[in-house]
């Protein structure tokens, strides 16, 4: 295998622009991501604190943390299950990418949430899910007893 030579003017321009590549990282892609971008859900808990705190109890809210205590964080499989907009624009890509994004948040199941933060409203938001959104999810082989109608009234009430 060949060496990698550098310059040392090389080296320093290295070193000068990684820093600033890190710092620019968020906003190159927040910005990529369009208005539809995810924001994750402490965007959502300054207007919605109440609904915020009873989704941190909520197994949803540690959806990924369980992966990485069954050692399947890394799984393509499970990952988009376990956390919020993966595999969409500005959602979930990793957790050094986008930690704010693990877990099933909010915007999981009512949609990206860049629009409505900055003009709030009904018109901006899914404001009640159907089942399908959970069935991308809850599938018949991943979740075989799965009842919507039970599990519905779950979601949003105090556990």
């Amino acid at each position: 295998m060949g060496r990698l030579i550098l310059t040392v003017n090389q080296a320093r321009l290295f070193l000068l622009a990684a820093p600033l590549f890190v710092l620019l990282l968020p906003a190159l892609t927040s910005s990529a991501a369009g208005p539809e971008a995810y924001l994750g859900w402490e965007t959502c808990a300054p207007c919605h604190e109440k609904v915020t705190k009873e989704w941190q109890k909520d197994r949803h809210a540690q959806a990924f943390e369980d992966l990485k205590k069954s050692g399947q964080e890394e799984l393509p499989n499970c990952i988009p299950c376990h956390s919020t907009g993966c595999g969409q624009p500005g959602g979930f890509i990793d957790k050094e990418l986008t930690p704010e994004l693990a877990g099933v948040q909010c915007e999981e199941c009512h949609g990206p949430g860049r629009r409505h933060a900055a003009a709030p409203g009904k018109e901006n938001i899914i404001g009640v899910p159907g089942i399908a959104t959970c069935r991308r999810c809850h599938t018949a082989s991943q979740d075989p007893g799965f009842d919507y109608g039970r599990k519905a009234k779950l979601v949003h009430s105090p556990h």
